[in-house]
């Protein structure tokens, strides 16, 4: 806590002023209003204090053991004249300061700013220290497009998804950055994103949107049933992979949604589950309901793992890529998890379900889908007739 005092400054008076005990205090001089002292621990610095515009505004003017008190009395005329005519050093310093932001520091600050969802800031701080990690050190006015051009052409050589990642990311980064970094009439200080030039040159790499999807069902649950791994450590982790697939299968869930379930999340009872707001990718918490078969999925998952915190055990189901690999190899054809994401979209309109339906059970955002927003599908009843039709036709497409 500051504490406030005046006395009449003299140089022998500022120099026996005691240090403060804890925090800092204010001494203001009983001759010259605005102009004192600020006294810390181990420190003094000589202030003024005026208003700019209707503001409040403390200057610092220098450490008293550095300059004179007379030199301190100069230097704090000079300030209020500033204030006078409408002057804010501290805005000018901090304009100043705001010309040696770094790359990393941006990225702190905008990190901070935007409180993204944990799994989203740490891909977003992985893809910057990956391809940007000797910049971070670097002042942004200093990172040209030039630079940024050769730079990107070097990511591309590797791999055009990751350039086009590094490239939305950097963008997006600088973007805020820009917008926090302004002068005191709001202009920018910092020029338009040197990935820009990426836009400009239309040389980003265009996303090819993956179109595979299960139609063989049959051979699918072949494979799957007889799949097991070779673990002796853990002697469930066959059946927690066929869980896994399968629920991914009859729901439409993305791997790391499924992979996160807890049974605080599950209620059994009203046969639903639901995906937190934390682990949604729109940040949208939603409730689903189960069909009869996922019903049994969990029930499968209780008598092993109820009472655990998640419904893998003790922990979220780790990354069973190796496991996915072996079933490939059995099943025959290549799948991946999202492949069955794509399967459950593909067979919800194979079936003619509602567009907004499928929406919802996929927890697509309908921000910009002015209809969708009337649509108000939020009770999971209103879904279960749609989820139990898919889960129904993959058992029709595979046994009938």
């Amino acid at each position: 806590m500051i504490k406030l005092e005046t006395v009449k400054f003299t140089a022998p008076v500022v120099r026996d002023l005691p240090f403060a005990e804890t925090g800092q205090r204010l001494v203001w001089d009983a001759g010259q209003p605005g102009f004192g002292v600020r006294v810390g621990a181990t420190s003094k610095a000589y202030f003024v204090e005026g208003r700019v515009r209707g503001k409040t505004r403390r200057v610092t003017l220098g450490r008293a053991d550095k300059i004179t008190l007379n030199d301190a009395r100069k230097l704090a005329a000079k300030a209020f004249a500033e204030m006078a005519d409408g002057k804010d050093r501290n805005a000018e310093l901090k304009r100043e300061r705001a010309k040696l932001r770094t790359l990393g520091e941006a990225m702190e600050d905008w990190i901070a700013e935007r409180k993204f969802r944990k799994s989203t800031e740490v891909g977003y701080r992985n893809a910057m220290k990956r391809e940007f990690g000797d910049w971070l050190g670097l002042e942004m006015r200093r990172i040209t497009p030039a630079i940024y051009q050769k730079r990107f052409h070097e990511i591309v050589a590797r791999s055009p998804a990751v350039a086009a990642h590094a490239t939305r990311t950097f963008q997006s980064l600088w973007n805020w950055a820009r917008a926090d970094l302004t002068d005191k009439d709001g202009n920018p200080i910092l020029p338009e994103s040197p990935s820009a030039v990426v836009r400009r040159k239309k040389i980003m790499p265009k996303a090819k949107r993956k179109k595979s999807y299960v139609s063989d069902w049959k051979a699918f649950f072949a494979a799957l049933d007889g799949f097991e791994t070779n673990s002796n450590r853990h002697q469930t982790a066959g059946m927690k992979f066929r869980v896994f697939m399968e629920l991914l299968a009859r729901t439409g869930l993305r791997m790391s949604e499924a992979a996160h379930l807890k049974w605080s999340d599950v209620d059994m009872k009203a046969k639903t589950f639901t995906i937190i707001e934390d682990r949604a990718k729109n940040g949208e918490a939603l409730t689903l309901p189960m069909s009869k078969q996922t019903v049994k999925l969990f029930e499968k998952l209780q008598e092993h793992f109820g009472g655990k915190e998640f419904i893998w055990g003790d922990t979220h189901y780790g990354d069973p890529r190796k496991s996915l690999d072996a079933f490939r190899q059995s099943l025959g054809f290549d799948v991946q998890f999202h492949d069955l994401r794509r399967s459950f979209a593909t067979m919800a309109t194979a079936l003619d379900i509602q567009q907004s339906k499928v929406k919802r059970l996929l927890n697509h955002s309908s921000a910009n889908d002015v209809t969708a927003g009337y649509q108000i599908l939020f009770d999971p009843e209103l879904l279960r007739n749609s989820t139990q039709r898919i889960s129904d036709y993959i058992d029709g497409k595979g046994w009938a």
